[in-house]
């Protein structure tokens, strides 16, 4: 309903309402006049009938004054509730002050506004107030760090000086590294000559060590053929003893032949006479062939000893050969090592040659660098003393910064305190805790409704800031056993205070373990099983939200028509509670019935197929309520198929996107739980009690509004 229709619907009513008592009193005026002139007594049967009526009339209109009044005296107790800053209240509904609509509209209107720019401020301040921070401490480094240059500025200047000193002696030593390294160039020159020389005569020396070597093996080849040729004469010198032997034997043979011949002629007398001749002659023979075979004998036995001295000799020649020969191979060897050795020394004195003239090339690259050193030293020198000047500016500027960021803090801290008289939420106490207290909030962040518990947070911290307390905001784009760990580790390390919503799953053993440890437990948006033992719970007041969204829907379609539910699983508190508060409402309506539920994850995808699939199966519906995620999804399916204005939608909670759709119709109403302050009071609450000990309420009912085409108008 726009404001426009709701002036001209409260007018009407007034208009109505005035317009038809008095034509019930002229006419009964009129009717009493008449009779009055007639008849006396017809008069006073009218008069008493007319006076009922008017009787009548006046209740009906004392009655329409009782709820003028008592419309009147709400909107008066939520204007006084303004005026004292106490904005954290649910909306006014138009269904309480009937004839006032376009009061309360505007009550609702100012409330919301207000509330809007307020927590749109808090964001601000928690943003500006981290920029601050981070620019008061930029600044404070800032500050020291030029400060600390501007100190150290004249030292730099000085070490410059020190500096273009210290290069004019490292050019002058350049030059002179110079000087050597030429020096040193012509010295290698020289020496890879001289072992140019040198490999050239060990090369010819090794040529001469092959052709003596070449000698050597023919003198090595002759004494063994002479040592062969003794050996050969030896055996026939031998050869000749065995003749010798044998010719003995013969002379013994013809000396027993003569005296056998001597003994026969002996015998034969005169006729042996000439055997006796012949056996002297023999004898004669034998023992002048023995003589010359002892004499042979003799001369052979000289020739044996000194042919058996001579190869002795030429043994030992041999053998003192083979010797020198290995160690002529020896030093044949080692010459050829140092002609090799020689060719390397070569290369490498070629290298070094190379390396040196290279090394004095860059030296004298460098003494040109040097000299262009000498001249950077020499401005920067000149340059730093510039530095110096400017650096002492920037240390006036930066002061001058620093006050504006300390000015900049303060009108903060006046805002914070400008805030703090609209009681649009818990406000810490002020005393500061004696001991250093840890407070975490976790909170799931896959929806934009979780970026509002996250800004209502992270003011809390910005209050805190100075309460000697840390406030932890734990938020986690996918809830998962991360969140579990991250709850077991804090409760190990003994937190102060744990703030959670009472659907997270698998938590409950654990908030056990930390109630035995006396860690004070506050539960937000949803509220904790049974068997937990907490300080106070802080959300929604789930069964009057779900009437709420009910009498919505109702009023929506004109106590008349179908309409589905979409929600979660039934195991959820919330969807539970939220369902069973609808069913009620729409029960007391005699024209409306739900004819599906549809049970969805709170994914827009799957929204959108469960509901074109609703539509179509029940072509009567006239209303969707969802209970969870998945707004998107249903708008998309009701727009696709047209039905924009025919199907309402009734949601809860809202972002951006939600905001738009309702701007253009397709959404009907998005119900509101105040997530800043779900996120915002428990930590606060938490704060207070840990230092005052003072419980809060155990249920902390946060504020409920209703958006709708008004709310978001421009």
């Amino acid at each position: 309903m726009s404001e426009q229709s709701a002036r001209k619907k409260e007018r009407n009513y007034t208009r109505i309402l005035i317009f038809s008592n008095a034509v019930a009193i002229l006419v009964l005026l009129a009717i009493l006049t008449f009779f009055n002139l007639s008849d006396i007594k017809v008069a006073d049967t009218l008069f008493s009938v007319g006076l009922i009526v008017i009787i009548a009339l006046a209740a009906l209109l004392l009655i329409f004054l009782i709820r003028f009044f008592r419309a009147i005296r709400h909107i008066d107790r939520n204007a006084k509730l303004l005026a004292q800053g106490r904005l954290n209240i649910s909306d006014i509904m138009d269904d309480k002050t009937k004839g006032l609509e376009s009061l309360t509209i505007a009550v609702n209107d100012l409330k919301r506004n207000l509330l809007n720019f307020i927590e749109s401020t808090k964001s601000n301040v928690i943003i500006l107030s981290d920029a601050v921070d981070n620019i008061t401490k930029s600044l404070d480094m800032s500050y020291k760090g030029n400060e600390h240059i501007a100190s150290n500025m004249a030292t730099v200047a000085e070490k410059a000086q020190q500096q273009l000193k210290i290069v004019k002696e490292t050019l002058e030593g350049i030059e002179e590294v110079a000087n050597r390294a030429n020096s040193i160039t012509t010295t290698l020159a020289n020496i890879e000559e001289f072992v140019e020389n040198t490999v050239k005569v060990t090369e010819e020396g090794s040529q001469h060590v092959d052709k003596y070597n070449e000698q050597m093996e023919v003198i090595s080849t002759n004494l063994s053929d002479t040592a062969a040729f003794i050996e050969a004469l030896n055996a026939h010198l031998k050869e000749i003893d065995q003749v010798n032997g044998l010719i003995i034997n013969i002379t013994e043979q013809l000396k027993l032949l003569s005296l056998n011949s001597a003994v026969e002629a002996a015998r034969a007398g005169e006729a042996g006479r000439g055997f006796v001749v012949v056996a002297q002659e023999m004898n004669k023979l034998s023992a002048i062939t023995r003589d010359s075979i002892g004499q042979i004998n003799k001369l052979l036995n000289n020739i044996l000893n000194s042919n058996a001295k001579v190869s002795d000799s030429i043994s030992s020649c041999v053998e003192s050969f083979d010797i020198s020969k290995e160690i002529f191979n020896s030093v044949k060897d080692t010459f050829y090592t140092i002609n090799k050795n020689a060719y390397i020394l070569n290369d490498d004195m070629k290298k070094v040659y190379e390396e040196s003239r290279l090394i004095n090339e860059n030296t004298k690259g460098i003494s040109a660098q040097g000299q262009i050193l000498h001249d950077a030293s020499n401005e920067i020198s000149s340059i730093t003393q510039d530095v110096a000047a400017v650096t002492q500016e920037e240390l006036a500027e930066n002061e001058e910064i620093n006050n504006q960021a300390l000015s900049l803090q303060n009108m903060l801290s006046g805002i914070e305190k400008l805030l703090m008289r609209y009681r649009t939420s818990v406000v810490p106490v002020d005393e500061v805790s004696p001991k250093r207290l840890k407070i975490a909030l976790f909170s799931p962040l896959d929806h934009p409704f979780w970026e509002g518990v996250r800004q209502g947070a992270l003011y809390a911290q910005t209050e805190l800031k100075a309460k000697n307390v840390d406030v932890e905001y734990l938020g986690y784009q996918k809830v998962d056993s991360r969140l579990n760990e991250a709850l077991k580790e804090r409760i190990a390390n003994n937190y102060d205070g744990l703030i959670l919503p009472g659907f997270l799953g698998n938590i409950d053993e654990d908030l056990i373990e930390a109630g035995r440890k006396n860690i004070a437990l506050m539960s937000f948006n949803c509220d904790y099983n049974e068997g937990i033992d907490r300080i106070a719970y802080f959300g929604p007041n789930i069964p009057a939200s779900g009437k709420l969204a009910g009498e919505v829907m109702a009023k929506a379609l004109d106590n008349e028509g179908e309409i589905a539910i979409i929600r979660g699983a039934m195991n959820n508190f919330v969807n539970k509670v939220r369902t069973e508060a609808i069913y009620n409402i729409i029960k007391s309506k005699k024209k409306m019935k739900i004819a599906t539920e549809i049970e969805a994850e709170a994914d827009n995808d799957l929204v959108f197929m469960n509901t074109k699939e609703a539509l179509t199966r029940f072509p009567n519906l006239k209303g969707i309520v969802i209970l969870t995620g998945g707004i998107i999804g249903a708008a998309r399916a009701v727009e696709q198929m047209g039905l924009v204005g025919k199907v309402k939608i009734v949601c809860f909670d809202y972002d951006d996107d939600v905001l738009k759709l309702i701007k253009k119709g397709i959404i009907y109403a998005a119900i509101g739980q105040d997530p800043f302050g779900q996120g915002h009071d428990p930590i606060i609450s938490m704060y207070n009690y840990l230092v005052t000990g003072q419980k809060p309420d155990s249920i902390c009912y946060t504020r409920t509004e209703l958006i709708d085409i008004r709310s978001v108008a421009e």
